[in-house]
């Protein structure tokens, strides 16, 4: 496979995880809160925790939680793209360094004297 392609796959890997993540965090936990309501003597207190992440989630949703809980996973994805661009950029520039540096010169000695030490 083409590196640029792997790499851009990556990139498109990265960016799908980054959004799938709050989505199925957020939908379990209120799925969860839901099913705690229905439980005898904790139920107000799932009860209440679900509407207060509710509306925590309708802030950002502009009154309704599922674009809000959608507004986080599309954010949360473009910062994953971000990284991973950031990656992918520096990357690319480490390839480019050329690799006889003054210390790739100097390696074989040094590991020579540690390995002489040793014994």
């Amino acid at each position: 496979m083409n590196i640029w392609l792997s790499l851009f796959f990556s990139l498109f890997l990265t960016t799908l995880v980054s959004f799938a993540v709050p989505v199925v965090f957020l939908t379990t936990m209120l799925a969860g809160l839901l099913v705690v309501s229905h439980v005898p003597l904790i139920g107000v207190w799932g009860e209440n925790l679900y509407e207060q992440i509710w509306n925590f989630l309708a802030v950002f949703g502009e009154g309704s939680g599922s674009i809000g809980i959608l507004t986080i996973a599309v954010t949360c994805s473009i910062v994953g793209f971000l990284f991973e661009s950031l990656n992918f950029y520096r990357y690319r520039i480490l390839i480019k360094q050329p690799i006889n540096t003054s210390w790739h010169k100097k390696a074989p000695e040094i590991i020579s004297k540690i390995s002489h030490y040793r014994q």
